[in-house]
């Protein structure tokens, strides 16, 4: 994702990406086997006269399509991390970089602060003076703690070998 050209400096890398755990064959085979179903039970119900089962059936199957496209759709998106000697990159974007953030890195903070709730997620901020960014939305917060952890290491590590 990285959209600059790699050369012999030391970089550490992280991509934090949501945990997409249903392929595009996979879920094309879930909506076919339930099409195949919610459509073989109206099917049946119209032997008996009940054939006003069809528009529910097809608006079940529009709803799921939806549902699964919205989820495929959203597993494509990445946040990678890049940590050189002299500074941070930051890139987040759906299947291809779509923003972008440079700091440098030793006047850089990793902070992980509460949510604004009692039940509020924890934020992870990458931050330089007040402005930054958020990472790891799409993370729980113990997994944000540990990328939170990781990341202040790196960044006041002395020098990256």
């Amino acid at each position: 994702m990285s959209s600059r050209l790699e050369t012999n400096e030391h970089v550490r890398r992280l991509v934090i990406a949501p945990n997409g755990s249903l392929s595009v064959a996979q879920a094309q085979w879930f909506f076919v086997g339930m099409c195949a179903v919610s459509f073989g039970i109206a099917g049946f119900m119209t032997v008996f006269g009940l054939w006003l089962i069809w528009p529910f059936a097809g608006l079940e199957m529009a709803a799921l399509g939806a549902g699964l496209y919205v989820s495929l759709r959203d597993n494509g998106y990445r946040e990678v991390v890049s940590v050189y000697d002299d500074r941070i990159e930051v890139e987040a974007g759906l299947n291809e970089p779509q923003r972008r953030w440079e700091f440098p890195r030793l006047l850089t903070q990793v902070r992980l602060s509460p949510g604004q709730r009692l039940n509020s997620p924890s934020r992870l901020l990458v931050t330089r003076h007040g402005h930054g960014c958020e990472l790891g939305r799409c993370l729980t917060d113990e997994e944000r703690a540990e990328v939170a952890e990781r990341l202040k290491a790196w960044v006041t590590a002395p020098r990256l070998t």
